[in-house]
């Protein structure tokens, strides 16, 4: 043969090399592949991912449970004439994230595993469609052997293909790379070997068999995306990619069955090629009693109060009746054991008041969640706890803006002007809800139903606060910062902050203007709206003029009604939006002064502008 005792040789686009008797195949490197690489992770949610620190952290199903489930959803992963869509489809709760990161792991193992998208509305890079395909192009890129340098070669010869339509960047970043990859000199020789080795007996491998085995993609939290109609676009590129016949992808999604989704698995062409599997459907009780049993094991031998507590605690009645009021909420079991956990309170006496106190019949008959909003309720009233305060803190918390500051516990402090460790002290007795993300302590929620009953009139009671009402006291908040900042008062240590553009972001985020006036005496709103107008104005062309449109919409509206001088000022802001600042004359013509026109390239993070009127 012509090739036989060939090693270490060239061949068009291939390169073989022969270690420890292995031939290995590579693709050429002429392109500047770091800078093409970092462009796609720069686009992409490094959060989404499953190795992420978002991710990788949190809890898989516990061992012995959702065995069911696991299996079914395993079982359509190995079978690949099995529908290329699964839907797994269950209430908040019910233990789907669990599940999800427990078939990753298994995948994993199996070499079935391609890539993990994980939607979350907690991070801006989490809620959306923007970075999907970019992000799944990563992983392939990581996974599928070969394909990293056919990816890379197309974000080079289309530089804007990663802003481009998630149908673009499909056909440019997945489709194109990969048949590139198996029409390659490489990949033929490839087959061509394999078919050599099996004609001399040595394997049985096919070398036609599926471009790789590993083509299960994992997708959680869809009903995350915080757009409707993002959600349905995502399910229809989704289809796009298992429906093509050369690169048949394997997608289990997992998400509640929010009506977009629902209608658009209920439609062609999803409709014609998932499976749905429906976690209520799934006997759970089980599981649950094997979940709290190994969680009270742990709990009588770790708290401080461990030898105070009997033996036979808790009874098996006492088991079975939280098994009854979980209601297959995996949720529900969780929050409790973690409260009954905390080392401050007698776990013994907190159980009891827990099976003791139950919704009412109409509660339980028109909400779900009424045994859960029970728990809630009971871990936020803590004794002498300040409601106000806590109302505002959690609340801050939903609606720290995408950009912003993350708040961590001495933020908050910062930002409404407590005494160091009020913020702290207010939420110690919340970790059954509340992790704090090290190492700087960032309270955030443990699961989603928590910020479902917050937002809730109904289920929160004294502890609803609308978005509205959250983002006037940000604006408020962040505003007088602002003002502290510019006379020349530290007040963060962290001064990334740009005061400037948080207090108007929030205040963009107001749809009832009268708010404003409500919290401002007559004499300082007009302050308020020309600091903000200025800003504008002082800011250089170049900033998201989108942005800056919705801005100018909602301040528009207000100033109909309360300042009509705004209303001039905001026409000649458009104006310099699109074109040249405007001059002395025109600032006169509508009765104001002009404002300093500052440089906010070199003033990054330096807080409300100079022509902001203290």
């Amino acid at each position: 043969m012509a090739f036989m005792n060939a090693s270490n040789f060239t061949m068009g686009d291939a390169q073989f090399n022969t270690i420890a008797n292995q031939t290995n195949i590579n693709q050429p490197t002429s392109f500047d592949s770091p800078d093409a690489l970092r462009m796609l992770l720069n686009h992409s949610a490094i959060n989404a991912m499953a190795d992420s620190p978002a991710v990788s952290y949190e809890p898989t199903c516990h061992p012995g449970t959702r065995k069911v489930v696991t299996g079914h959803i395993m079982a359509w992963a190995r079978d690949p004439k099995a529908d290329p869509i699964l839907w797994l489809s269950g209430p908040a709760g019910a233990g789907k994230s669990c599940i999800q990161r427990t078939i990753v792991q298994s995948c994993i193992a199996e070499g079935l595993f391609l890539a993990y998208f994980f939607f979350s509305v907690k991070q801006p890079e989490t809620n959306t469609q923007t970075r999907f395909i970019a992000t799944l192009a990563a992983q392939l890129a990581e996974n599928i052997p070969g394909v990293r340098w056919y990816i890379e070669r197309a974000i080079k010869m289309d530089s804007r293909i990663l802003t481009k339509t998630l149908e673009s960047q499909v056909e440019g970043l997945i489709f194109g790379p990969l048949q590139e990859l198996d029409g390659s000199i490489s990949n033929r020789l490839k087959k061509l070997f394999w078919r050599i080795v099996m004609a001399l007996g040595a394997y049985r491998v096919d070398p036609d068999e599926p471009w790789t085995k590993a083509n299960v993609i994992v997708i959680d939290g869809l009903d995350e995306c915080v757009n409707e109609k993002e959600q349905a676009h995502i399910l229809l590129v989704i289809h796009s990619l298992a429906a093509n016949p050369h690169f048949p992808f394997r997608f289990a999604i997992a998400s509640r069955p929010e009506y977009a989704i629902r209608t658009a698995f209920s439609s062609s062409p999803l409709s014609n090629d998932t499976i749905t599997l429906r976690l209520e459907d799934y006997e759970a009780d089980e599981d649950l009693r094997r979940f709290l049993k190994a969680q009270f094991s742990r709990l009588k031998s770790d708290h401080p109060a461990s030898k105070s507590i009997p033996t036979g605690w808790p009874s098996p009645e006492d088991e079975a009746a939280l098994v009854t009021k979980a209601s297959r909420q995996f949720v529900y079991v969780s929050v409790v054991m973690k409260h009954l956990a905390n080392p401050r309170r007698n776990p013994m006496l907190e159980l009891q008041y827990i099976l003791g106190h139950r919704p009412s019949a109409n509660d339980i008959k028109s909400n779900p969640f009424a045994e859960l909003d029970v728990l809630y309720n009971r871990i936020l009233h803590p004794p002498d706890i300040e409601t106000s305060l806590l109302r505002s803190i959690l609340h801050s918390i939903i609606h720290d803006k995408p950009g912003g500051p993350m708040f961590t516990v001495e933020d908050l402090d910062i930002l409404y002007g407590l005494a160091p460790g009020t913020t702290s002290s207010t939420l110690v007795d919340l970790h059954s809800v509340l992790k704090f993300s090290l190492p700087q302590l960032r309270p955030t929620f443990y699961h989603k139903s928590f910020e479902d009953f917050l937002i809730s009139h109904s289920r929160a009671g004294d502890l609803y606060q609308s978005a509205d009402q959250t983002h006037v006291h940000l604006t408020l908040a962040y505003y007088e910062l602002g003002r502290q900042r510019q006379a020349g008062v530290a007040v963060t240590s962290r001064n990334v902050w740009d005061l400037s553009q948080l207090t108007i972001s929030h205040a963009c985020s107001v749809s009832d203007w009268s708010l404003f006036e409500r919290e401002f005496t007559r004499d300082t709103l007009p302050a308020f709206i020309d600091s903000v107008i200025q800003y504008h104005i002082t800011t250089p062309y170049g900033a998201d003029i989108e942005a800056r449109e919705g801005y100018s919409l909602r301040l528009n509206s207000y100033s109909r009604r309360y300042h009509s001088f705004c209303l001039t000022s905001l026409s000649v802001m458009s104006t310099y939006a699109y074109g040249e600042p405007p001059d002395a004359t025109e600032w006169s013509n509508v009765g104001l002064a002009p404002p300093a026109m500052v440089d906010t390239s070199s003033k990054a993070g330096c807080g409300c502008t100079e022509s902001v009127d203290a």
